[in-house]
């Protein structure tokens, strides 16, 4: 993960809303900074946005520690993040713990990704991860067995209709890929690799904020090169016309600026929480 100091100074200088392009606003799921603080959490019953910040951070961790279990891929617990966080546009913390969201949200993107694991293997990982016990089985007649599947099967139905039936979701991890085939490292190849190291880290980190409700993918891929080479003290080669690397690969260097201060802040205040 990037450290904290790679943070505003570096990045922004400014903290104003962030803008969509006209293409931008056809997506439903792309919402202004004023849309995201009148969600139904916050607006029905009374969560600050910092309590909501925290609820969906908690989910989507939980979502990665059952996913390392499952031994499922990056890919697979990206799209169940993204699904736990439109999910809470739609519906109230007040009315679906986290965890119940979260365990929902990775058995929904098992299917939608066709990773499939068995619903069982799958309740085993989730009741381990909530109890922070790692060895422990759960009976398949247990209580506790049936509260998760049951449970599941609830919240799978309000998913599907808070998600408009709508899996479709592009991860920024193909798109940094590509993007670094289109533009140049002064430091040359083996400074590429680590580019993309921490960009990837970036990107992971990303699922813990609503960074995928803000900007599309390639924005988020944009502000994870962009970050990345402030972490590596290093610079992008201009084109041979004399464009620099973002207006190359078609972004806009504001909004990636914009989604880097996003994420300066989770870094800021993850630093302070420890």
């Amino acid at each position: 993960m990037p450290a904290a100091n790679t943070t505003r100074q570096n990045l922004a200088s400014s903290h104003d809303d962030h803008t969509m392009d006209d293409s931008d606003r056809n997506d439903q799921w792309l919402f202004t900074d004023e849309e995201l603080l009148r969600t139904p959490s916050i607006v029905k019953n009374g969560i600050t946005f910092q309590q909501e910040r925290e609820g969906r951070s908690k989910g989507c961790n939980f979502i990665l520690q059952v996913g390392i279990k499952l031994k499922l891929p990056q890919l697979t617990l990206a799209t169940a993040s993204v699904f736990l966080h439109r999910f809470f546009m739609r519906e109230s913390l007040k009315d679906f713990h986290y965890y119940n969201v979260a365990a929902t949200a990775l058995y929904l993107a098992t299917k939608v990704e066709e990773n499939c694991r068995k619903l069982s293997d799958l309740i085993q990982a989730v009741a381990r991860t909530a109890q922070k016990n790692d060895q422990i089985i759960i009976d398949e007649q247990s209580k506790e067995y049936w509260k998760w599947h049951d449970t599941i099967m609830f919240t799978e139905e309000y998913m599907l209709a808070a998600l408009c039936y709508d899996f479709n979701v592009e991860k920024p991890y193909k798109l940094l890929q590509d993007y670094l085939h289109h533009i140049k490292v002064e430091s040359g190849v083996a400074k590429e690799k680590d580019i993309m190291k921490v960009a990837w880290a970036f990107i992971n980190d990303s699922h813990l904020t609503v960074l995928c409700l803000m900007f599309p993918a390639s924005t988020i891929a944009g502000a994870a090169l962009y970050m990345s080479a402030k972490f590596n003290d290093t610079v992008f080669k201009d084109g041979k016309d004399g464009k620099p690397w973002w207006e190359i690969i078609g972004l806009n260097l504001m909004h990636i600026k914009k989604a880097c201060n996003q994420m300066a802040d989770l870094y800021e205040y993850v630093k302070l929480a420890c």
